[in-house]
């Protein structure tokens, strides 16, 4: 034998290959250089007293909402990274514990960081960005472990997918390999066949979540009922309905879903349902319906069970009566509707929730405030904006729009907007005598042609709005080329 083949190995010769070991350990970036022995990141062990503050399902079949803001899953050891390599989602009972006792033997006794089916695993995801996400199949769960899979590929397409079941089970892999995953581990195979494919996977440089496409928010509330809020909110979601989807073709996005996820109205005010009725176009899903179900949204949920007005605009209703919901779930919902839309509006109404009105209104892009030329409109929208300044949300990030304005009253839109100490964005004439006849015969007032003084102010807001969120799709206004061109305008606009 030669004693030269058992001279220890230099230190500063590391191995060509690193091991499953080395790819499990997480070294903090600011200790690269220091010298300091490498700190093993354990698994977070899979309990379901770890994810109290992540939606569960009760014996009843609802799911427990109650957080407190943050993951309550034990924090990694000090000195490691927040970054978690691999995720596995398992069925419950003695199925999810095999696959889990199996995992732990192919990651040399390492703690798994496990999740259940029906978890809350998108907000876990987006957290911690792991490197992999493991999904167990097996005949008495298949149902929701395809429905993650085809989740998970729409909302995380950048983070792989691997299967985790048995292969001799041909029903299970075909589904799985349907589904679209990276690779299928066989619980029946050898060990160092998963660990190589694991290796693989974690040897890989960490894919970074890509900067999403969030639409522009623009919230429209009034202090009072009656101020014309909804069918505002109405006209100007349908007018940016057909502006968007004329110019989303040229953007790239399938003709499909240009035209039908270009624009969507939100109703959150209170009674509920005025929007419906206003667009005529009644909805079985409703905005109760959706912030209950966010987890599932996704862009084909967005397409089919949303209410469809002719002319694409998707719509959420109000129910009656109106239910409560949690905030953190409303935001959830948000976030994940402003992947598919182009633009969002919100009726808030006369506020039905302040408290739901005040955690929503901080993430819109546009807050109008609508208010009327009378002393009691006045009054509670002082209120109103003292409710709002309580919530840290800035009067400099409010408009007031003037509505139902006569100006043979006193007080101008001017002197509302020096009293309320707010930017006065526009002014919508008292149109109520016109506006009752087209509304009564279930349609609104079209965009062309605007000799409607209602539809010339809310062309004004519709191109304001266009030129700060969409101003590839804005419309140029061009000089008159001539003065007879000039005195052509002027005479259509009498």
């Amino acid at each position: 034998m030669n004693s030269e083949s058992l001279a220890p190995t230099p230190v500063a010769a590391p191995a060509a290959t690193p091991s499953l070991a080395d790819l499990l350990s997480v070294r903090p970036p600011a200790q690269q250089d220091t010298g300091a022995d490498v700190v093993s990141m354990p698994f977070l062990r899979s309990n379901p007293e770890h994810f109290s503050s992540i939606g569960t399902t009760s014996p009843g079949g609802s799911v427990d909402t109650r957080q407190d803001g943050s993951l309550t899953a034990p924090a990694p050891p000090a000195g490691t990274s927040q970054r978690v390599p691999l995720v596995l989602v398992h069925g419950n009972g003695s199925d999810g514990a095999l696959v889990q006792t199996w995992m732990h033997r192919v990651l040399n006794g390492s703690e798994l960081y496990g999740m259940r089916f029906q978890d809350n695993l998108f907000d876990a995801v987006h957290r911690q960005q792991p490197q992999a996400i493991l999904i167990q199949f097996i005949p008495g769960a298949m149902e929701p472990a395809v429905a993650m899979a085809s989740q998970l590929q729409t909302v995380f397409p950048h983070i792989p997918r691997v299967a985790v079941g048995r292969a001799n089970d041909s029903q299970c892999m075909l589904a799985a390999l349907r589904c679209g995953v990276q690779d299928f581990l066989d619980m029946d195979g050898p060990l160092d066949t998963a660990q190589q494919t694991i290796a693989h996977l974690l040897s890989q440089p960490p894919v970074m979540e890509p900067n999403r496409h969030q639409a522009p928010v623009t919230a429209l509330l009034s202090a009072r009922a009656g101020l014309g809020c909804s069918l505002a909110a109405s006209h100007l979601a349908w007018y940016l309905q057909q502006h968007l989807a004329a110019h989303m073709p040229h953007t790239g996005l399938a003709s499909d879903d240009a035209e039908s996820l270009a624009c969507l109205l939100i109703e959150m005010g209170s009674p509920g349902g005025d929007c419906a009725i206003y667009l005529n176009t009644p909805g079985e899903f409703s905005f109760g319906d959706a912030v209950s179900q966010h987890r599932r949204m996704d862009r084909r949920m967005a397409q089919s069970a949303l209410a469809r007005h002719d002319s694409g605009l998707r719509l959420l209703t109000q129910p009656r009566p109106i239910h409560a919901v949690a905030a953190a779930d409303v935001d959830a919902l948000l976030s994940r509707l402003g992947q598919y839309f182009e633009h969002i509006v919100l009726d808030l109404g006369a506020v039905a929730s302040p408290q739901l009105a005040m955690e929503i209104l901080p993430k819109a892009s546009d807050i109008w405030l609508l208010c009327d030329q009378s002393v009691a409109s006045m009054v509670w929208t002082t209120e109103l904006l003292k409710q709002l300044e309580n919530h840290q949300i800035d009067r400099d990030r409010l408009q007031l729009i003037v509505s139902r304005h006569d100006p043979r009253l006193e007080m101008s839109a001017q002197q509302m907007s020096k009293q309320l100490q707010l930017p006065l964005l526009g002014v919508i004439p008292e149109r109520r005598r016109e506006l009752a006849q087209v509304v009564n015969l279930g349609a609104l007032l079209p965009l062309q042609p605007r000799r409607e003084p209602y539809v010339q102010a809310l062309d004004g807001l519709l191109r304001r709005l266009l030129a700060a969120n969409h101003p590839a799709t804005a419309p140029h206004a061009s000089a008159p080329s001539s003065p007879w061109a000039a005195w052509l305008q002027r005479l259509k606009k009498h």
